[in-house]
């Protein structure tokens, strides 16, 4: 798995990689083999926990709940990237960003496309911080996404299981 994407990290134009769902020990594995060839290509590798980021040495933390972030930002400083997840709340980006996120990332939800793509349009004209839409790993939903105005895209780790993912991502970025 880690060869994989260390593949698609050097073959494709990716912005940063996010090691997630895995215990404490799995990641700590995954993070010690991704994160000195992902920062030598560029790329930065972000954590669901500020402590594993404070003791890896990875580039910053994507927290599930943005009540979290000042805390955050005291420990690990104004040079790692923080960024929250705002499922599908307007009122709570908002408050991420202006607490200073650099990110906020939105889920696209299948059954609420119209509400998903509304904000994220709304937010790609209204807003500055970025958005990363997280997304199943299908090009059509990829295009969709992209066209309404999100920053970039964080396909599901579902994709890793797919027969072949790297060619998925391609096609993903093409239909971007």
């Amino acid at each position: 798995m880690v060869a994989l994407v260390l593949r698609a990290a050097a073959e494709l134009d990716v912005a940063c990689l996010r090691i997630a769902g895995l215990d404490e020990a799995r990641v700590r594995i995954a993070a010690r083999e991704i994160l000195q060839p992902a920062q030598d290509a560029g790329i930065a590798v972000l954590l669901d926990s500020v402590e594993l980021v404070k003791s890896l040495g990875a580039d910053g933390v994507h927290l599930a709940d943005p009540m979290d972030y000042a805390a955050a930002r005291r420990v690990l400083g104004d040079r790692a990237s923080i960024g929250v997840a705002c499922p599908l709340e307007r009122h709570m980006a908002m408050e991420a960003a202006e607490a200073g996120a650099d990110y906020v990332q939105f889920d696209y939800d299948l059954a609420r496309a119209g509400e998903s793509l509304d904000l994220i349009a709304w937010w790609s004209e209204m807003m500055t911080v970025p958005s990363v839409v997280a997304l199943p790993p299908e090009p059509v939903t990829a295009g969709t996404v992209m066209a309404a105005g999100a920053d970039f895209m964080a396909p599901d780790a579902d994709l890793w299981s797919r027969p072949d993912p790297i060619r998925l991502l391609r096609e993903m970025l093409a239909a971007a």
